[in-house]
């Protein structure tokens, strides 16, 4: 058996999610399921009081691993979304040789806001790039979705980092993580040509576009009913069929 951990996105439902989607077509017999109870929560997004990410993560890290060490079977990782930061985070630790005890065979990820530049695909994660090595790795991303396949000088890479740290509950540390990343530069490099203001004004329109799709088009959320470009499986149905074909 290989057990499948899934890393719900930010406000999902625990039980039914994205990833549900992906997870009902893998075969019973050889794979068991089970959710990882992080917070996913980004700030007051879905909790008024809820953690900012970067805290959401850190914490989900750790209770992460702690079920990777302690399931009995080989595991497969999977993510969607803010999930998806999560599980390629640690993903891509296992495969820097962090963990050797640990036992990971895989790593799919549904709209990873931090998904690397490749060939086939525009742009890159929103919130940067995080190379994952020494494991099969499945990058499911429509090329419409701003948070995996985000212009790279998009203005929305600004808020990314900004909102990182963001959350009403713990506003100072938001503010010492804004000073923090001041010092160490910790920005993404986004360039805005003033002195050519077509050019500005031609960033913010499609930063604007970009918003559109995420808000009223549901390009980061018809991951279940869109076709993958040159197939005929939705992207959550291809997911399964690549999770489908490791093997034990």
């Amino acid at each position: 058996m290989i057990t499948v951990l899934c890393c719900r996105g930010i406000g999902e439902d625990l039980d039914v999610n994205m990833l549900t989607n992906t997870t009902s077509l893998l075969a019973p017999a050889r794979f068991v399921v089970k959710q990882v109870p992080w917070e996913a929560s980004y700030g007051p997004v879905p909790d008024p009081g809820g953690s900012a990410f970067d805290k959401a993560l850190s914490e989900g890290r750790t209770l992460l691993l702690r079920m990777i060490a302690d399931d009995p079977n080989p595991v497969v990782l999977l993510g969607y979304s803010g999930g998806a930061a999560l599980a390629g985070n640690v993903a891509a630790e296992v495969g820097r040789g962090q963990h050797p005890t640990l036992d990971v065979r895989g790593v799919g990820l549904i709209a990873d806001p931090l998904r690397p530049a490749s060939p086939d695909l525009p742009g890159w994660g929103i919130a940067g790039q995080r190379p994952i090595t020494g494991m099969p790795v499945w990058q499911i991303a429509d090329p419409l979705d701003a948070i995996c396949c985000c212009p790279g000088n998009s203005p929305l890479r600004t808020f990314a980092d900004q909102s990182a740290a963001f959350s009403l509950a713990d506003p100072r540390a938001w503010v010492v993580d804004l000073l923090d990343r001041l010092r160490t530069r910790r920005w993404q490099a986004v360039i805005l040509n003033w002195w050519r203001p077509w050019t500005v004004w031609q960033q913010y329109s499609e930063a604007i576009d970009d918003v559109n799709g995420y808000l009223f088009r549901g390009d980061h959320t018809s991951y279940w009913v869109r076709i993958a470009p040159g197939t005929d499986r939705t992207y959550c149905e291809l997911l399964a069929d690549r999770v489908n074909s490791i093997s034990d």
